[in-house]
């Protein structure tokens, strides 16, 4: 009976002069809202800005990984007796980069020859893993985040005019850092 009535509203709807005119202006506004609809963030208009957000966050997570290795080498020359207060400056050749999973692809042909005999062609192709998460968003499957790399290292310190704190001072920031003597300027200061 309720389906009876439906219909009947339907007929009446679709039968009566206002009834017609509110269908259109419904289809209408239907239209108006998809076309609106374009103009309208979407997910892939996010994902651009998130992804310059993730670069400018690396960029930051970098310059904080400076900041605190400067901190730790200001602590550890402190110790080193009569190198006094210093002052450390670290700076980075390359930034963090993320590790991401790949898989390969071996692949044998069989090929022929002008002269009959069959020749193997390998080839191989390497993609990276994607996955999707419960949004539906697609992304590379991260492994691990390396570590800027150090390009070199500036330490001034009032004990740096005697030659034996000095080389103390050489020896224990290339010891934290990994970075050869080379890299590594130690300098009195004023």
């Amino acid at each position: 009976m309720d389906e009876e009535k439906k219909q009947t509203f339907l007929q009446k709807l679709a039968e009566s002069h206002t009834g017609r005119k509110v269908v259109i202006a419904a289809g209408i506004i239907g239209i108006a809202l998809i076309f609106l609809s374009g103009f309208l963030p979407a997910a892939g208009h996010g994902q651009k800005r998130e992804e310059t957000t993730s670069a400018s966050s690396a960029a930051d997570t970098d310059e904080a990984y400076a900041r605190h290795l400067e901190q730790q080498l200001t602590s550890i020359i402190s110790g080193i007796r009569g190198a006094g207060t210093p002052h450390v400056l670290v700076t980075l050749e390359q930034g963090s980069a993320e590790v991401y999973a790949q898989q390969e692809k071996h692949s044998t042909q069989k090929q022929n020859g002008s002269s009959g005999t069959g020749q193997d062609a390998d080839s191989t192709e390497t993609g990276y893993i994607i996955v999707k998460d419960a949004d539906g968003t697609e992304h590379a499957l991260q492994v691990t985040r390396r570590q800027p790399k150090v390009q070199g290292v500036v330490v001034t310190c009032p004990g740096a005019e005697n030659p034996s704190v000095q080389q103390a001072v050489l020896d224990a920031v290339s010891a934290a850092t990994g970075v050869s003597s080379a890299s590594i300027c130690v300098t009195p200061s004023a």
